[in-house]
């Protein structure tokens, strides 16, 4: 006993301490942190994409804030609070916008405390042309696949290729703004059904918004039991039954699609050039399907005489319904089941050409948006001008100084003189730039606004805001909005997001940004939203003829609208529109009379002078004018068609749009499928309290609604 007595400190000191590590370990355990970066790691550049968080909080209860940020380079700062109760799990999404590839890093934390931290965050960051598709599939190896690219360069093949991104359902985005970074979804109605309420909102919200949802109907029962996928689906279907496949299948995915609009043959389907010969085996093969009929659609193709998929406009977006599961035999080993997949997910066939189809350089209409918000108090110096100035210093400073001196016999005063000179030439300069760009703090702000139908309709905004300082300073952005996002102007692929130290603050039902503004120079930024329609403005179109139509507008808002035009069937109307607030009007319409009609939809484009406002606009000198655009409604409608917007060919020789823009802006491709838009321009309005979060004297607001219709018949 007495041997063993001076080793009991020791090991009472060896339990103490691996009661201090374990404890130490258990403490750092009590938050488990995960962060899941974009569509399965994969986004678009110039394109929001998901970044969605869990927590596990296992310890006391804290005041967490999550911070996500940029490793480098120009993208904003996103910070999110949360509170984070004992033993409770929270998941949320955050909308992000980035424009390169940069790595990121993300922190919770506790006051001033990290309490967990991921430095090494990464995506796959594709071209802004690039086919993205997402897809919730029934099996984890099923779902779609797409054909290889087989361009000539390595790189192209690496970053233009079209890809899929696989996701999962519990991580699956409750944002539909988030969602925009995709070009298509494919969801397997056996998915469909675990849809928690507010991802099922977010996606359907995504489709009225100009998203592309392809459904694999796995039982039909799966949609019509399911409220909210029924209601925008609105089909019918047959019953279940085995057929032969066929080559149905195989001369749809080989043939190309024809449109009455002129899009650039990069965007356009066409034939695809590769697809293999029908496979025999397949065509032998049974497939269960069921009907598919659609309230408004058209039906893709048919077996045994009757429709087994269809396709219909849905807001500004599209639904695609396979009236069978793709992931099943025989189709998931069919040889052109890939051909099969770009055809539905509207991939050109520009991106299986020997030489990709992009085009470097490409501006953003983001740019176009600033040429028409930018502080008209500000001037830029001609640049003869600028020369008159350099070529009087330099005669100055030269022969002037020097004849005047000798001639006084000073000419040790050159120490004296010279510098004078550069203070003098240095406050004129001064002076001009004062009296060209000095004024006073001005907001003006242009929102973009579409009205989604539904149930209940819901606004789908982009409030651009352009911000003119006097001084250094930072301003503050935001609402009360349960989801959206602010970004800076984005300018493109080779410039990235235009405005630096941007930060954006997110917490339940609030969103915040700070910017930073430097002195005497305009910043646009962008902030996209999501709000309740309460029925400000409602329209309805109904065909009586070939080129005739009746359109009644209820304009339920405090303003009257001061112009209006009409999409409708790939031609562009300017309607003649009294409409004073409080009314209702109807108009008798005739397409065939509009100056639009009779030349090809590109006749709207004014992708030249817009290109050159946008060059002039991001010279520091120059020609003032010819950087401004007035916004008119003509000049507004253009800028939501960027994919018209041409002049140029890239080195295959296509045709390609002058401007990029985020998803769901452009509705070119809406207009191609034969929809109909109403654009009403409403003057000093806005459908939301000002985005600027600080007091200003001058500034102005417009708002340009575009509202969906579904052209009806009279009965």
């Amino acid at each position: 006993m007495h041997a063993a007595t001076p080793q009991f400190p020791r090991r009472l000191a060896k339990l103490g301490l691996v009661c201090l590590l374990a404890g130490g370990g258990l403490a750092k355990g009590a938050v488990q942190f995960d962060v899941f970066m974009g569509f399965a790691g994969k986004a678009r550049q110039g394109e929001w994409f998901p970044v969605t968080f869990e927590i596990f909080n296992d310890g006391p209860t804290f005041d967490g804030q999550v911070e996500l940020r940029p490793r480098f380079g120009d993208n904003p700062v996103y910070r999110y609070d949360v509170e984070l109760a004992t033993n409770t799990r929270k998941r949320f999404t955050l909308a992000v916008f980035a424009d390169t590839n940069s790595g990121w890093s993300a922190k919770l934390k506790n006051g001033g405390k990290t309490v967990a931290k991921h430095d090494e965050l990464r995506l796959n960051n594709s071209d802004p042309d690039t086919v993205l598709v997402g897809a919730l599939s029934g099996q984890q190896a099923g779902g779609p696949v797409l054909p290889k690219t087989r361009f000539k360069s390595k790189w192209d093949n690496d970053r233009f290729a079209p890809r899929v991104a696989h996701l999962q359902l519990d991580t699956f985005p409750d944002d539909p703004i988030a969602l925009s970074g995709l070009n298509a979804l494919y969801l397997n109605s056996a998915r469909a059904i675990n849809l928690r309420t507010e991802q099922a909102a977010a996606l359907s919200t995504w489709v009225l918004g100009g998203g592309h949802l392809i459904l694999a109907v796995d039982q039909p029962g799966d949609v019509t039991s399911t409220p909210w996928l029924a209601s925008l689906i609105r089909g019918r279907f047959g019953p279940v039954q085995n057929s032969a496949a066929g080559q149905a299948l195989h001369r749809w995915a080989e043939t190309g699609g024809g449109s009455d609009i002129t899009l650039p043959a990069w965007q356009q389907l066409g034939a695809y050039p590769d697809v293999a010969s029908p496979d025999a085996t397949f065509a032998a093969g049974q497939l269960a399907t069921a009907e598919v009929r659609l309230a408004k659609g058209e039906a893709l193709f048919e077996l045994d005489n009757r429709p087994v998929a269809a396709e219909a406009n849905r807001g500004l977006g599209q639904v695609s319904v396979l009236g069978f599961n793709p992931e099943r035999e025989p189709f998931k080993s069919w040889t052109n089941r890939a051909w099969f997949w770009a055809r539905l997910a509207k991939v050109p066939a520009a991106w299986f050409e020997k030489e990709a189809p992009q085009q470097y350089g490409r501006s953003s209409i983001d740019g176009v948006y600033g040429a028409m918000l930018d502080s008209r108090q500000v001037s830029k110096l001609p640049i003869v001008w600028l020369l008159l100035l350099l070529a009087a210093y330099l005669v100055i400073i030269g022969p002037v100084d020097r004849i005047w001196l000798k001639r006084i016999n000073k000419q040790m005063l050159t120490w004296l003189t010279f510098p004078a000179y550069v203070a003098i030439f240095s406050l004129l300069i001064y002076f001009i730039g004062y009296k060209l760009r000095a004024g006073q703090l001005e907001l003006n702000e242009l929102h973009i606004v579409d009205v989604l139908p539904g149930q209940q309709e819901v606004l789908r905004g982009r409030s651009y805001v352009s911000i003119y300082s006097p001084l250094n300073d930072d301003y503050r952005l935001g609402g009360s909005f349960e989801q959206g996002g602010i970004r800076s102007e984005y300018g493109g692929t080779s410039q990235g997001n235009m405005a630096s130290s941007l930060r954006v603050q997110r917490a339940p039902g609030k969103l915040e940004a700070s910017a930073r503004v430097p002195i005497w120079t305009s910043r646009l930024l962008c902030s996209e939203w999501l709000a309740p329609a309460n029925g400000g403005v409602t329209a309805a179109l109904t065909k009586n003829g070939r080129s005739s139509y009746e359109l009644a507008i209820k304009n339920g808002l405090d303003k009257a609208i001061t112009g209006a035009m009409l999409l409708a069937e790939g031609k562009v109307t300017e309607l003649e529109l009294q409409s004073p607030p409080r009314s209702t009007r109807t108009l008798r319409i005739q397409t065939a009379a509009s100056p639009y009609a009779e030349d090809e939809f590109g006749s709207i484009s004014r992708g030249g002078r817009f290109q050159r406002a946008v060059n002039t606009r991001n010279r520091a000198f120059g020609d003032t004018e010819s950087g401004r655009i007035d916004p008119e409604i003509m000049n507004l409608v253009s800028c939501s068609f960027p994919a018209l917007l041409k002049t140029g060919e890239n080195k295959a020789g296509h045709r390609v749009a002058d401007f990029t823009s985020p998803s769901g802006l452009d509705l070119s491709a809406h207009a191609e499928r034969g929809g109909a838009v109403l654009f009403l321009l409403v003057e000093a309005h806005a459908p939301i309290p000002s985005t600027g979060l600080f007091e200003t004297k001058l500034g102005q607001a417009r708002t340009l609604y575009r509202i969906p219709l579904e052209i009806t018949k009279p009965e």
